[in-house]
C-alpha cells in the first residue's frame, strides 16, 4: 500500500508535469505582469506603462515657465506654447525567462506546507522573474560584453536600461576616486536645473552600497543630521528628497530624478509554456518553465537627471 505521502508526491508531480503553452490573453497578461513587478523593489513604484503595440511613443517629461499673461479685450487666442507635445519613442525587445525546476525539490518544498503545487510554483517563477526584470531594466547595455572577450552579455546586452540612458544627461557630479559624503550629496542637488524641482516625486536613486555608507556617515556624525533622515536604521532622506535603494544597481552610480522620469513599458503579451515530458526531462526528473515577455525602458526627459558618479559610489 502506498503512504499518503507518497500519494500526495504522486498526485503533485502528476499536476507538474502537464504540459501546458499559453499565450495570455491581454487582460490576465498584464494582471500577470503587474503582479510579477509587484514582487520586485522599486518597479512597481515607477507605475509601469502597459501597451498593446509593440512600438510607440509616450508623452515627454517637460516644465514650462513664465507662460501667464495679462488678459484684455485685444487678447489674441493664439496660445503660449505651454502644452510640450513632444513625444519619446519606445521599441519592446523580446526577452524569456527559463528554468528547471526539480520534481523533487518542488514536491519537498511544497507538500510540508499543504500549498497547491500549481500556484506555488508560479509565485516562485514571478518572484525570480521580477529580480530579473528590475535588474535589466536598470543596467541593461546593448554593448556589455562578457569580461574583456567580444561576447556579449547574454543578460545585459538585451536592451538600453535606465542607467545607461541617465548617464547622456549633462548635469553631473564626478567624484572620481574620492569617498562620497553626506556633503556631497547635499551640494550636488544644485547640479540639476531648477525647472525640474518642482516635482513632488524627485527621488534619489542609489544602490544599497551607496546606503548602507550614508548610514555610516549618519550614524558616527556627533552633531545634528539635519540634511538627512535616519529611520528604523534606513536613510529615507537626504537633504529633503526621499531615497529610494535599488536592488542590484550596478556601483558607481547615483542619480536625482522624479520617479515619474523612469518608465518601464511592456506589452500586454505574455507566453507561459512548461514541459515535463521528453529524455531531457526524465533524465533531470524536472520541469522545463519558460516565459516570454516583451519590455523597454525608457528616460522620459535625460536632462532631468542629475547623476553623481565616481568609483566609490
Amino acid at each position: 500500500m502506498p503512504t499518503n505521502q507518497q500519494i500526495i508526491k504522486d498526485q503533485a508531480m502528476v499536476s507538474i508535469k502537464k504540459n501546458l503553452d499559453i499565450p495570455l490573453a491581454s487582460s490576465d497578461a498584464e494582471q500577470f505582469l503587474v503582479d510579477t513587478i509587484n514582487t520586485a523593489s522599486t518597479l512597481p513604484k515607477l507605475a509601469p506603462l502597459y501597451k498593446s503595440v509593440p512600438a510607440g511613443n509616450i508623452d515627454a517629461l517637460s516644465v514650462g515657465r513664465r507662460k501667464l499673461r495679462q488678459a484684455g479685450k485685444n487678447d489674441t487666442p493664439d496660445g503660449t506654447g505651454s502644452i510640450d507635445n513632444r513625444q519619446i519613442p519606445f521599441a519592446v525587445r523580446k526577452v524569456k525567462w527559463d528554468e528547471w525546476l526539480q520534481n523533487d525539490d518542488v514536491f519537498y518544498s511544497i507538500s510540508g506546507r499543504g500549498d497547491n503545487v500549481e500556484e506555488k510554483t508560479i509565485q516562485m517563477i514571478q518572484q525570480q522573474f521580477g529580480v530579473d526584470l528590475q535588474d535589466l531594466i536598470f543596467n541593461g547595455d546593448t554593448a556589455a560584453t562578457i569580461g574583456e572577450g567580444t561576447d556579449p552579455d547574454p543578460f545585459l546586452s538585451i536592451l538600453d536600461g535606465f542607467v545607461k540612458k541617465l548617464k547622456a544627461s549633462p548635469n553631473v557630479t564626478d567624484l572620481a576616486d574620492k569617498e562620497p559624503t553626506l556633503l556631497d550629496f547635499v551640494n550636488h542637488i544644485q547640479v540639476l536645473p531648477e525647472r525640474y524641482k518642482s516635482f513632488s516625486d524627485l527621488t534619489w536613486f542609489i544602490s544599497q552600497k551607496m546606503n548602507d555608507k550614508l548610514v555610516a556617515q549618519v550614524a558616527n556624525r556627533t552633531t545634528g543630521f539635519g540634511d538627512a533622515v535616519l529611520q528604523d536604521g534606513k536613510i529615507v532622506r537626504l537633504a529633503g528628497y526621499p531615497i529610494e535603494v535599488v536592488a542590484e544597481l550596478q556601483s558607481g552610480f547615483a542619480t536625482l530624478t522624479p520617479k515619474s522620469n523612469l518608465k518601464p513599458v511592456l506589452t500586454r503579451d505574455l507566453r507561459y509554456i512548461r514541459t515535463g515530458e521528453g529524455a531531457t526531462a526524465a533524465a533531470k526528473d524536472a520541469t522545463y518553465h519558460v516565459l516570454y515577455a516583451y519590455l523597454d525602458a525608457v528616460v522620459r526627459e535625460v536632462p532631468a537627471a542629475a547623476n553623481i558618479i565616481g568609483s566609490q559610489v
